[in-house]
C-alpha cells in the first residue's frame, strides 16, 4: 500500500469521479483506476462500487478513507514543517491585541537589524495560535494566554490592561469618577464579549471570577471574534464591554467611548511570545526569538 495509491483513492471519494481525481492529481484516469485496484487487491476487499452513473463507497472503503485522509494530512503537515525549518522566512501567528499593538514595534526594531529576513504573519485567537504551533504550522506565536504544555516555551513580553468601555452618553458620563463605577456598569447593562478561544475572553472570565460576577449577575447579549466590531457595537449603544485598553485609546480620545478602570489586581494580564521547545529552528528564527527576549526586557526598563 503506497501513499500515491491512497492519494488517488481519497481524491476519487472527495470529488466523486475518477475523471476529476485524475485532473486534480495531474494523472491519467487509467493510473487512478490502477491505484484503486491495487489497493483493493492488497486489502482483499472492495472499496468502491462503480456504476455507469456514480460511484459508491463501501463501509470498509469509508474506514480507509478516514484513515488515509488523516495519514495524508500528517505527511503534508510534516513537509510543511520541514519547509519552514529550511526556509529563511519566519512564520508567525498572533492573537489580535499583540498583532496590532505589540508586533509592529517588535518588527520595526528587528527589521533594522535584519532587513533581508522575510515574514509571514497570520492573526487568530490565542487558542488557535497555540494549536498551529503544536502542529508545526508556524514557528513563533504571540498570545494573551498561557497553557500548561511542557513542549511550549512562554516568554513574557508585555503587560496589557483591560478596561470597561461604554458609549459616551449622559447615562454613563454621570458615572465618571464615581466609586466602583466599572462593577456597577458590568452588573447593570448588556455585555458584549469576545468569543471563546481568545486570550482576552479567558482573562475577562478571570476578572469576573475575582469580582464575584457569576453568570446570573451578568446579561451577556453578544459575542464577537474581533475587537473592532465589539467597539462599534458599544459606540452604537448595543451594550458595554471589557476590552484591552490599547484598542480604545483613540476612540476615548475622540469622545466616542468612555473608559472605566477595573481594580488593578484584576485588570492586568501578561502577553507572551511562545515557541516550541524541541523544534529544530533556523538561525533566523533563533535570531528573532533572542531579539524578542531582549525587547521584552527593554519594555520593562522603560
Amino acid at each position: 500500500m503506497e501513499l500515491k495509491q491512497l492519494e488517488s483513492f481519497v481524491a476519487v471519494i472527495k470529488y466523486g469521479s475518477f475523471t476529476k481525481a485524475a485532473q486534480v492529481l495531474y494523472m491519467s484516469q487509467p493510473s487512478i483506476s490502477t491505484h484503486i485496484r491495487a489497493l483493493e487487491k492488497h486489502l482483499d476487499t472492495p472499496l468502491i462500487i462503480r456504476t455507469t452513473k456514480q460511484i459508491r463507497i463501501t463501509p470498509r472503503g469509508r474506514e480507509l478513507y478516514n484513515t488515509a485522509t488523516a495519514m495524508l494530512k500528517m505527511r503534508d503537515d510534516l513537509l510543511t514543517k520541514w519547509h519552514h525549518e529550511d526556509s529563511n522566512e519566519i512564520i508567525i501567528s498572533s492573537s489580535t491585541i499583540p498583532s496590532i499593538y505589540l508586533l509592529p514595534q517588535v518588527l520595526k526594531g528587528f527589521r533594522k537589524l535584519f532587513p533581508d529576513i522575510p515574514f509571514t504573519i497570520n492573526q487568530d485567537v490565542s487558542s488557535k495560535v497555540l494549536n498551529s504551533l503544536l502542529k508545526g504550522h508556524i514557528q513563533v506565536g504571540f498570545t494573551g494566554m498561557k497553557v500548561d504544555d511542557d513542549s511550549l516555551e512562554f516568554v513574557p513580553v508585555a503587560i496589557d490592561k483591560m478596561v470597561v468601555i461604554t458609549p459616551n452618553t449622559p447615562t454613563f458620563r454621570q458615572l465618571v469618577g464615581t466609586k466602583n463605577a466599572a462593577l456597577h456598569i458590568l452588573m447593570k447593562y448588556p455585555l458584549i464579549l469576545r468569543d471563546k478561544g481568545s486570550g482576552s475572553k479567558a482573562h475577562v472570565d478571570r476578572i469576573f471570577e475575582k469580582l464575584h460576577l457569576t453568570p446570573d449577575k451578568l446579561h451577556v447579549t453578544a459575542h464577537l471574534n474581533e475587537p473592532e466590531g465589539l467597539k462599534n457595537l458599544v459606540i452604537n449603544q448595543v451594550g458595554v464591554s471589557v476590552i484591552s485598553e490599547p484598542a480604545v485609546v483613540q476612540a476615548v480620545a475622540d469622545g466616542t467611548l468612555l473608559k472605566f478602570e477595573l481594580p488593578k489586581d484584576t485588570a492586568l494580564r501578561q502577553l507572551y511570545m511562545v515557541y516550541h521547545k524541541h523544534d529544530t529552528q533556523s538561525s533566523h528564527v533563533k535570531q528573532f526569538i533572542n531579539y524578542v527576549k531582549s525587547f521584552s526586557w527593554q519594555q520593562k526598563d522603560d
